[in-house]
């Protein structure tokens, strides 16, 4: 595994650096997808999911 988190404390391994950016969105305090009923996720999958 060649990419990993350098957030501290975190321990994740990545094999494909996309996976290790979409990952690091979930460190970050920004939510840019949003559901009508307020909840906002990092992830536009999250927010299909939910």
């Amino acid at each position: 595994r060649n990419f990993r988190c350098q957030y501290a404390g975190c321990p994740a391994r990545f094999q494909r650096n996309h996976d290790l950016k979409r990952h690091q969105r979930g460190h970050l305090a920004t939510r840019p997808f949003s559901c009508s009923c307020g909840k906002s996720f990092s992830r536009k999958d999250a927010l299909k999911r939910h």
